[in-house]
């Protein structure tokens, strides 16, 4: 799933535009009327995402503009496949949603195959002064099977986060090898810091970033391509080192997010969206994750792009008589996308944000200077099979299973 070249590079500099460009166009209203029509939409926005405060805020503004509609909120987490069973259970079972706020990729196939979702690109045509807002190399990258399901949204990074103040105070370089970075494992675990906050519970952000760097963007998108037996034995490596927490193995990801909010731990490999719940207190830099030995990536190649969007159940949409659409483009306004994105995230459509984080400042400039943006493994394989690497570090890093037997396993579970 690599982009081009060219693609990156109109991604990057559709980023760098979002500050400057604000979009002269009004919020979506929907038609007035007697009628009340009810639309029920299934998002992630709930327990601890951090978009959960402006998403119930822009419902109720929505509602308060549109007494005609009530907005039914099944927002449900992702965590433990809850969204994913939702919401292919709803599809497959004919109790689908009006609208959906869900992963792309792998997991549009059944959506589609269930003969419900609209197809966007007609709709962008159409309505060019809302459809100009978005960014084209986003549009381009959600594409699935040459057409736009999913209307791209939150843009994310994967990178590692840094407590500036520590490695400060500790006289500890920025690691960007491997070498540096079991120096600096060293020091903060000799003065009674955690060098990596991070769980295997869930541990993908390390397996992404071992792998990618292990074996470059190529080896990386290349599905069980050897390098990423170097990745995954790079892990054991650092846990042998004592570079994580000690309960580790049972550590959630929200906990592991924690020790580092709490500066209990000098780095953290995670996602955009935890950097909006940093704040400048904690003095957060995101920077890249530093080249495994022998590597053949780039420091700059990241893992980042546009994991979930919109999608519209067509159907419902005539039998409602376009009100779920209208309430798609309400959330894929300026001025909503706006609030979305100065929580967390890179917004992929134009829009002017006044007030966000230096941690987040410092996310948006590792990737705009980044050499390459890899899609994350798990868009590319399917949940079962990316679920037993995600768990099988474990194994791995305790010795109980071989980086080769989980990767068999995966790769059977993947044939699937």
């Amino acid at each position: 799933m690599k982009k081009s070249f060219k693609v990156l590079m109109a991604m990057i500099v559709t980023i760098c535009l979002v500050f400057t460009l604000v979009a002269n166009v009004s919020t979506p209203v929907a038609a007035k009327g007697a009628e009340k029509i009810q639309i029920r939409v299934v998002t992630s926005f709930t327990g601890d995402d951090p978009w959960k405060n402006p998403w119930q805020a822009a419902m109720k503004e929505y509602m308060v503009r549109n007494p005609n509609i009530e907005i039914i909120d099944e927002a449900t987490p992702t965590q433990g496949e809850a969204l994913r069973t939702k919401i292919k259970t709803d599809f497959a079972s004919g109790n689908e949603p009006d609208v959906s706020f869900f992963f792309n990729g792998v997991d549009t196939k059944p959506l589609l195959e269930s003969g419900k979702l609209l197809a966007w690109d007609n709709e962008l045509k159409k309505d060019a002064a809302w459809g100009k807002n978005f960014a084209p190399s986003a549009l381009k990258a959600v594409k699935y099977e040459g057409k736009i399901y999913a209307l791209p949204y939150i843009g994310y990074y994967e990178g590692m986060l840094v407590n500036k103040d520590l490695f400060k105070k500790f006289k500890v370089k920025v690691p960007t090898n491997y070498n540096e970075l079991v120096t600096a494992i060293k020091v903060f675990n000799k003065n009674k810091i955690i060098p990596l906050a991070n769980s295997f519970v869930d541990s993908r952000y390390m397996l992404e970033y071992t792998i990618l760097s292990a074996g470059g963007p190529k080896g990386h998108a290349t599905v069980y391509d050897a390098s990423w037996v170097k990745g995954l034995n790079t892990i054991k490596d650092l846990y042998k080192l004592n570079a994580f927490p000690k309960d580790a193995l049972t550590l959630t990801d929200e906990q592991a997010q924690q020790l580092f909010k709490d500066k209990k731990a000098a780095m953290l490999v995670n996602g955009s969206w935890v950097v909006g719940g940093c704040p400048d207190k904690i003095n957060t830099e995101v920077t890249y994750f530093p080249l495994v030995e022998g590597a053949k990536a780039k420091l700059k190649d990241i893992i980042a792009g546009c994991g979930s969007g919109w999608y519209l159940s067509k159907n419902l949409n005539t039998e409602k008589k376009g009100a779920p659409m209208a309430f798609v483009k309400y959330m894929t306004s300026p001025s909503v996308m706006a609030k979305f994105a100065a929580v967390a995230g890179v917004p992929q459509i134009k829009c002017n944000i006044t007030s966000v984080s230096k941690a987040a400042k410092s996310g948006w400039k590792m990737e705009n200077a980044a050499t390459s943006l890899n899609s994350p493994i798990d868009s590319f394989l399917n949940p079962d099979a990316f679920n037993n690497m995600n768990t099988g570090i474990a194994y791995i890093i305790t010795g109980k299973k071989t980086a080769e037997k989980v990767l068999a396993e995966s790769k059977k579970l993947n044939k699937k």
